[in-house]
């Protein structure tokens, strides 16, 4: 095996990127690769076996401690981290990073920490930014970075991301990338290391799941209040003191890149609005109840009010149920009467 480490970030559209990138290396290929796609929790993960048929590489699922070999394509399983640790894989149920777990970044990160300038670190199609902040992270140690062409992406978002962000070694399309992975992987490292920041290290061990105090206060440090919470837990967000990307991490360690965290917010503001609407209906249904109830229907003013309770219920919930649409985009949101011409008070 040669000292190089190959690590691959995709999202949307990355299976077919990555059955086509894979295709194309040898089987002879001399370097283990590290590949981690965004896939749901409950995935059934067909991705080793996708990527086994694409080409001549074997890919697995690897476990806790899987000692990684030259010539053998790792994919992070569903809803965990994949890890490099020297010499073997490390698995971790750690928070969620970008809205997903598996997520680029920790794979970026914790080969970055662990192999410096040995790193090859590859972005290919995806939409928002994770695998910008690994990216990075491969960089800052002294790593070979390749972002796939945006034109050729079918999700323009990641790559354009790590571009804008940073000065990328290499911009290529998939036929490019396989053959500088060859290149890159019968080539020996860089020997200068620079050295490893605190953050890294910090973040590298909240991905592990390993989040205790001291680290906390630390990270602290190198952040302030951003004035948000957290989409994920509510608890308070603290912008980190990073330049070149704007960044967040929660007190539950849940990270998030700008667009990240815009698109989080988004789905909790779903989230709250369904919750909102189900408590409406609940309280029309409890108050129906009691109307047909003889204590309350013999007392007519008591109906009477309960009946516009119902009414206004009916009434709020119907206008929850057009914000709600209107977030998917089936219908526009009514006006409200300040807006409507001819009606401003």
């Amino acid at each position: 095996m040669t000292d190089r480490i190959v690590v691959i970030g995709a999202s949307l559209s990355g299976i077919d990127a990555l059955s086509e990138l894979i295709s194309k290396l040898p089987k002879d290929f001399p370097a283990p690769i590290f590949i981690t796609q965004h896939v749901a929790s409950h995935s059934p993960g067909m991705l080793p076996y996708l990527l086994s048929k694409a080409g001549p590489l074997r890919a697995v699922h690897p476990k806790t401690g899987t000692i990684f070999e030259p010539g053998t394509v790792y994919v992070a399983p569903p809803d965990r981290h994949m890890l490099l640790q020297k010499g073997y894989i490390r698995l971790s149920h750690g928070p969620h990073e970008n809205l997903a777990r598996p997520a680029i970044d920790p794979l970026f990160r914790s080969a970055a920490v662990n192999y410096g300038p040995a790193v090859v670190g590859v972005v290919l199609t995806g939409q928002l930014n994770d695998g910008t902040s690994g990216l990075l992270a491969i960089k800052d140690r002294g790593g070979f970075t390749i972002v796939q062409e945006p034109r050729e992406a079918t999700a323009r978002s990641m790559p354009l991301s790590a571009i804008r962000h940073m000065k990328v070694d290499r911009v290529c399309t998939l036929e490019q990338i396989s053959r500088l992975l060859v290149e890159l992987a019968n080539d020996a490292p860089p020997e200068t290391e620079p050295a490893l920041e605190k953050l890294m290290e910090i973040e590298n061990r909240i991905a592990e799941g390993v989040f205790n105090v001291e680290d906390w206060w630390s990270l602290e440090q190198m952040s302030f209040p951003s004035g948000l919470n957290c989409p994920t837990c509510r608890s308070a967000l603290y912008e980190l003191k990073d330049q070149r990307v704007l960044r967040y991490r929660c007190r539950s360690g849940h990270a998030f890149s700008a667009q990240s965290l815009l698109s989080g917010q988004a789905d909790a503001r779903e989230a709250y609005l369904s919750s909102l609407f189900g408590a409406l209906i609940e309280e029309a249904t409890l108050a129906k109840r009691l109307r047909s109830e003889p204590l309350f229907a013999e007392d007519s003013q008591t109906a009477e009010s309960l009946s516009n309770r119902v009414d206004e219920l009916d009434a709020e919930a119907n206008q929850v149920s057009r914000w709600l649409h209107a977030m998917s985009g089936l219908v526009e949101p009514e006006p409200s009467m300040s807006d409507r011409p001819g009606e401003r008070t």
